[in-house]
């Protein structure tokens, strides 16, 4: 940023900082000195003053601030390792702790491979006095939410990324707002279906609020439509690829008539892999929609064996946790069992097109 100067051509002062953020010429001097410890949000404040002002001083300023943050350790537990959408947001968690300007932010990430709820809580627990917060995707369970209370009252703040958690848990959440993306997939498949019929969901675990909710809402928004459409019984595919795979490939055989399938649970590998042998079989596939853009359903929303893809913002998500927790970490009034609804990510062929 070049210096920003007054009209008679002076440089920006201390003075004008001081005056700028709204604090004394001393507190700036201590800041730029180290003469004495200065509030977090007051030396932030003097920063971003002495940056909007082009203070020549200004990456003296910057780099004390840095200097002084305190060391926050987060700690999250994401799901299956191998799953494309929790490499992806692994990644963002990183760069957004990376890029936190309010500490220096260490990250540890580990992923549960195990669905038990009972393995979940244990790990959860594990971590107690080795994180200063936690960030979690996990199931809707007692034993989780008893996990996640224990934490609490040992003074570690909680937030649930992606799918909630019962109130009782107490804990926060950031993620979007699931009925919305249900109905959204109830919306795309009225309108891209040939016409009414039988429609399938499929999910995970239903022990995932996120995946309970979508299902449920996409039920309730088809059968405001019209009575004509036919909602099937529930499929899973427990988050495998594999059983995700045949499950698919029994559904589509048995239902020849389908005409719309909502993907709304992991596994999505598997039934992306099941629609493409289909294809090549010249079976009519359902309009289909399935939640989060990777590499995988960008490929087949070219190739168009998926119609729509719903997606977590997941740099926008890893951002607003980090922040959250950071800020729950340092300051034990701040409120980490706020809610954190973020804007629904919506892709089609044309989206992606190279």
């Amino acid at each position: 940023m070049s210096e920003q100067n007054d009209p008679s051509g002076r440089r920006s002062t201390m003075e004008d900082v001081a005056q700028a953020a709204g604090v004394s010429l001393s507190t700036v001097d201590r800041v730029m000195n180290l003469r004495a410890t200065v509030r977090a949000d007051t030396a932030q404040r003097i920063a971003e003053a002495a940056a909007r002002l082009g203070f020549y001083g200004r990456n003296v300023i910057e780099q004390r601030l840095l200097q002084q943050r305190p060391t926050v350790r987060l700690g999250f537990l994401l799901q299956k390792r191998g799953v494309a959408f929790y490499q992806g947001l692994a990644k963002a968690l990183a760069e957004a702790a990376a890029a936190s300007v309010r500490a220096q932010v260490r990250v540890m990430i580990h992923y549960i491979d195990d669905l038990d709820p009972t393995a979940t809580a244990e790990r959860i627990l594990q971590l107690r006095g080795e994180i200063d917060a936690l960030g979690v995707v996990a199931t809707d369970h007692a034993a989780v939410r008893k996990a996640v209370a224990d934490m609490r009252a040992a003074g570690v703040p909680v937030v649930a990324l992606v799918s909630e958690l019962e109130a009782s848990a107490a804990a926060g959440y950031v993620g979007v707002d699931n009925r919305r993306m249900g109905r959204t997939a109830g919306w795309f498949i009225k309108h891209l279906a040939p016409r009414p019929g039988p429609v399938a969901v499929m999910v995970g675990t239903q022990r995932f609020q996120c995946q309970e909710l979508c299902e449920m809402s996409l039920r309730s928004f088809l059968s405001e439509q019209s009575p004509d459409w036919e909602l099937l019984a529930t499929r899973l595919t427990l988050e495998d690829e594999e059983f995700a795979y045949a499950s698919t490939l029994d559904l589509l055989t048995s239902e020849p008539d389908l005409v719309g399938l909502y993907v709304a649970g992991g596994g999505i590998e598997g039934v992306v892999r099941a629609l493409r042998v289909l294809k090549t079989q010249n079976v009519l596939l359902p309009a289909v929609v399935c939640h989060d853009l990777t590499q995988i359903t960008s490929a087949a929303l070219r190739d168009g064996v998926v119609q729509a893809v719903l997606s977590h913002p997941v740099v926008a998500l890893a951002q607003t946790a980090v922040k959250v927790m950071v800020d729950a970490a340092i300051d034990p009034s701040s409120d980490a069992g706020a809610k954190f609804m973020l804007a629904l990510q919506i892709d089609v062929q044309e989206s992606v097109r190279s």
